[in-house]
């Protein structure tokens, strides 16, 4: 067998949103494109939209089983990734499935101490990702609100909880559900974005761990040493851990995690061109093609998650559907950094080893 170029183990380490483009021709032209180049997996729509399988904000199942039926004879090796924490913003399947926002099962859990209802809701919801052959999703949400419930987290009722103990278990049980029906489980946003006020797409903020908060003994701890979640997403946040680099981007971020939480699965960053990056790249003579941030990116994490260039400030998509060549030069600028050895080809190896092992896990290989 003759051995894997760097260039398509670079490809593995990108997980793209599927493009803006609504004629089918066009569309998978660019897709072969993607894939031609070793792409590691796809995306389905950004959040709970995408435009080519869903009518009137309705998904068709119909249409996004023959969707990813076409991907897969493509490339069956493909992560197929979804943004499904549930509720009406982070669903694809909002109208085709009944999983309601995490702080509606947090609530009833607390008043009844019942999770009958959340783990029939959550099957539900793995058949139906099952079913149309998604084996990614980007969720539960790890975070746990302010007291009171407020802050970011609170805004969507994203969070189970504004307690540890029941973000723990409600969490646990998605983690499980899926991971049970190989689908990757990716816990999210490390290390946290429920002690936040504003919104990370849009700003870039400090997380202020309250007072003696023990990393060691959080819901992502837990996560991981107790459930083996298989995917961790990093934040667009700094942190007690980095106060100077987002987590995305932090070397020390990776290193916490790896060591003091144990973590061995798939570390994989926010989407890279949230506004909240492009506002922490500006004081620094701006990263408007984002060449800085995904070489930074490919240093400190196996998967580097991207959807669509935005402008620096208004958060806008900066491309239409005539052009997307963001993941190939992307793809280029990581290959050239590994060339020069800004970034360590040991560090590409390792990245390239785990996707590969965790689709082995899924039957991908």
């Amino acid at each position: 067998m003759s051995p894997i170029s760097l260039k398509r183990k670079i490809g593995q380490l990108f997980i793209v949103a599927t493009p803006l483009i609504n004629e089918e021709k066009k569309l998978f032209e660019t897709i072969k494109e993607y894939i031609s180049l070793g792409v590691g997996g796809f995306m389905i729509g950004v959040g709970g939209k995408c435009n080519f399988v869903q009518t009137d904000g309705v998904t068709d199942i119909k249409k996004l089983k023959k969707f990813v039926l076409k991907l897969k004879k493509l490339d069956p090796t493909l992560f197929l990734a979804i943004d499904g924490e549930g509720g009406e913003i982070f669903n694809l399947f909002e109208k085709a499935a009944r999983l309601k926002c995490a702080r509606e099962y947090g609530l009833e859990f607390e008043k009844t101490g019942s999770v009958k209802r959340f783990e029939k809701d959550i099957d539900d919801y793995v058949s139906i990702m099952k079913e149309c052959g998604i084996n990614m999703n980007f969720a539960p949400v790890l975070g746990t609100a302010q007291k009171g419930y407020k802050g970011y987290l609170s805004e969507y009722g994203r969070s189970y909880s504004d307690t540890d103990e029941t973000v723990k278990i409600l969490s646990g049980i998605a983690v499980k559900t899926m991971q049970q029906n190989k689908i990757i489980a990716v816990g999210k946003h490390f290390p946290g974005y429920g002690s936040i006020d504003e919104n990370p797409h849009q700003f870039l903020k400090s997380r202020k761990i309250r007072e003696n908060y023990n990393m060691i003994t959080s819901p992502f701890a837990c996560a991981i040493q107790e459930h083996f979640i298989q995917g961790i997403m990093k934040g667009h946040v700094l942190s007690r851990i980095d106060g100077k680099i987002p987590a995305t981007l932090s070397s020390e971020t990776e290193k916490y995690l790896r060591k003091k939480l144990k973590f061995s699965g798939l570390s994989i960053t926010d989407e890279i061109f949230m506004r909240a990056l492009s506002k922490y790249y500006i004081d620094k003579g701006a990263d408007d093609d984002g060449v800085k941030r995904i070489v930074q990116a490919a240093k400190c994490n196996d998967i580097l998650l991207m959807s669509y260039p935005k402008q620096a400030l208004d958060g806008k998509v900066k491309i239409g559907a005539s052009r997307h060549d963001h993941f190939p030069r992307l793809h280029n600028a990581v290959y050239l950094a590994a060339l020069k050895g800004d970034i360590p080809e040991n560090k590409i190896n390792d990245a390239y080893q785990k996707i590969i092992r965790h689709k082995r896990m899924l039957g991908l290989r």
